[in-house]
């Protein structure tokens, strides 16, 4: 019998004894699934814990966008949370390959739990391009590590011989790999469908102490103060939609560019129809672009118009009081954010004549959004949009339906729907 040492030099030099995998291929497979592990358990565990975003991710941003999908979960669980497990999985397929007695079902497995992960990073990676239009760079960075692991497993599942007489040319495990391959394809796809009919969106409510606020009530003279006195609003002022003098008066920090917050904002419009004449809403953009926010270190792609937005806004407001409305509405229309060029047109079209321009330049709307951008970076709020009132415990993030946000209107401020 050959001594287990005396290996054959043309073996050596490929990384791989006779009858055993090649050790780089063994070791390629295992970094990479550790790595996909750690990133993996690192969203999961920011999932689970919802609070915060991952490190480099701002409010709005492409992560906070994905993360907050309906496609980051399955049933309920992060799908970081499948995704340990099948790396878990792949780590203990190498060392089954590593023993002759469990070769072949570690192969099996590999070759199946390979073609899962493939699958399954395609279907992100074209999630967030196509649907989402929107990037996570963490996650992305995880089915960029998924695809390598799963070529790596294939590398590794031909790279030796499976018995020890094969010294040369490759074999398969008995059966050939269609099986293992079929159960993956099978698994993947029904991960897709579980996906499409029974996940649900995962963003979620945190609340924040109203504090010391108050209200002067419905007049000519009504200020608001919210924030535990931190921002003081003359509600007739401010763009607001329905009546600014309303019962309850709602405060609405947002973007135009924030797809949470045209989420929000489309229930609150909603909600002025369910509960008539019981609400008002001052809307307050507060741009998440470091033009005009000095706590954005780094301006998403999709917010570098984000200031430029809120300043046409803000010029609509106050050039004709009576067309913003609708201009807000068209902002929010699309799925995607309005460029400032098509919104700087737009309102031309609303507003002929010198009076859009002339309020483009007014002090004031610099001076509107500094004070907004100021509140929010002391509020302690993690995310927006963000709502306050004086009768109502701080909203903060995006409410995952109308239900959710009408139940709390409903429950705290006492409003009734009127069918």
């Amino acid at each position: 019998m050959q001594d287990d040492l005396d290996f054959d030099p043309e073996e050596l030099a490929r990384g791989r004894t006779p009858g055993r995998p090649g050790a780089v291929a063994v070791w390629t497979v295992r970094v990479l699934a550790g790595l996909g592990l750690v990133v993996g358990s690192y969203l999961t565990a920011v999932s689970l814990s919802q609070s915060g975003l991952p490190l480099g991710c701002g409010s709005g941003s492409g992560c906070d966008e994905v993360l907050r999908s309906r496609w980051s979960n399955l049933l309920g669980i992060p799908v970081g949370v499948p995704a340990v497990l099948v790396y878990v999985g792949v780590m203990a397929c190498t060392f089954l390959i590593a023993r002759p007695s469990t070769d072949r079902l570690g192969r099996s497995g590999l070759a199946g739990l390979a073609i899962l992960i493939a699958f399954s990073a395609v279907w992100f990676i074209g999630l967030q391009l196509v649907w989402l239009k929107a990037i996570c760079p963490w996650c992305m960075a995880e089915h960029g590590i998924g695809l390598a692991t799963a070529a790596a497993s294939f590398w590794l599942i031909f790279s030796s011989p499976v018995d020890a007489g094969q010294e040369n040319g490759t074999s398969v495990p008995a059966g050939g790999l269609g099986m293992p391959v079929i159960c993956g394809v099978v698994a993947a796809v029904l991960f897709m469908l579980l996906q499409v009919f029974f996940s649900d969106s995962s963003t979620s409510v945190a609340r924040l102490p109203a504090g010391e606020n108050a209200d002067s009530g419905p007049g000519s003279d009504r200020q608001l103060v919210v924030l535990n006195g931190e921002l003081r609003i003359d509600v007739h002022e401010l763009p607001v939609l329905g009546s600014p003098n309303a019962p309850e008066m709602l405060v609405l920090l947002y973007d135009y560019c924030c797809p949470h917050c045209r989420a929000t904002h489309r229930y609150l419009q909603d909600g002025l129809v369910r509960y008539p004449d019981q609400y008002g809403v001052v809307l307050l953009p507060m741009p998440l672009d470091a033009k005009c926010n000095p706590a954005v270190e780094e301006t998403e792609p999709r917010f570098e118009e984000a200031c430029e937005l809120a300043r046409i806004a803000l010029a609509v407001w106050r050039a004709d009081r009576a067309a913003f409305e609708e201009f807000d509405r068209w902002l929010f229309e699309p799925e995607r954010p309005r460029t400032a060029a098509t919104a700087r047109e737009y309102a031309g079209q609303l507003l002929p004549g010198r009076n859009f321009e002339e309020a483009t330049s007014e002090d004031w709307i610099a001076e509107r959004i500094a004070a907004d951008v100021a509140a929010y970076n002391s509020s302690g709020a993690q995310t927006i949009p963000v709502i306050l009132s004086p009768s109502l415990d701080t909203v903060v993030g995006r409410p995952a339906s109308a239900e959710e946000l009408f139940s709390i209107l409903e429950a705290e401020l006492g409003l009734t729907a009127v069918e």
